[in-house]
């Protein structure tokens, strides 16, 4: 929702910059979302929480659509599909905007992943600051976290170059690859 309450267009249409076209997910995304999560299980297992194959079913993506759909609709969550620019057919990620809150916060929290083959190649950052840059000029948010295990340095530099400061370490903040992992935080402001 814009400062005023009221969904604003630009979440219905397409996000741009810096190398990549993002978007809401759509049902016709599927085929591509579930061949990039296959075969990127290995690389990405480290880093997120664990899930079944029953993960990549086309009724679990149907039920997670009509979720997107919900949520962005009570202004609790932005998820956005990654794509190269001029080339909207390749999903090659995601980068979410969760934990919408309003109020006295007006804040969210951010994640995202990128296919192994895409890697390194400035679309994880080109993804990170385009949703940065619509949580704060489009839904008029105030500030945005961060959680990165510390030994994912890659992700440790990608937040810090898109001006994500460090703000303290989680304990056991999230379960990964069935084990609790401490989690550093990270933080951006509007004002930075």
């Amino acid at each position: 929702m814009s400062k005023r309450g009221k969904i604003p267009k630009p979440l219905f249409e397409p996000c741009a910059g810096g190398g990549v076209h993002l978007r809401v997910p759509a049902w016709a995304d599927f085929e591509s979302w579930v061949d990039l999560r296959r075969a990127n299980r290995e690389h990405l297992q480290p880093w997120e929480p664990s899930w079944k194959e029953t993960h990549l079913s086309r009724q679990s993506y149907k039920t997670r659509l009509n979720q997107f759909k919900t949520m962005t609709a009570n202004d609790q969550a932005y998820p956005f599909h990654v794509f190269r620019s001029g080339d909207n057919s390749s999903l090659i990620g995601a980068c979410n905007l969760t934990s919408v809150k309003r109020g006295s916060l007006q804040s969210a929290h951010i994640g995202y992943w990128i296919g192994q083959e895409y890697a390194r190649q400035g679309y994880a950052r080109a993804a990170l600051r385009t949703v940065t840059r619509f949580a704060f000029e489009d839904i008029g948010l105030h500030r945005i976290t961060a959680a990165v295990q510390e030994n994912n340095q890659a992700s440790v530099k990608l937040l810090e170059s898109a001006g994500f400061v460090l703000e303290g370490k989680a304990r056991s903040y999230l379960k990964v690859d069935g084990r609790w992992q401490d989690h550093l935080m990270y933080g951006r402001l509007t004002t930075d």
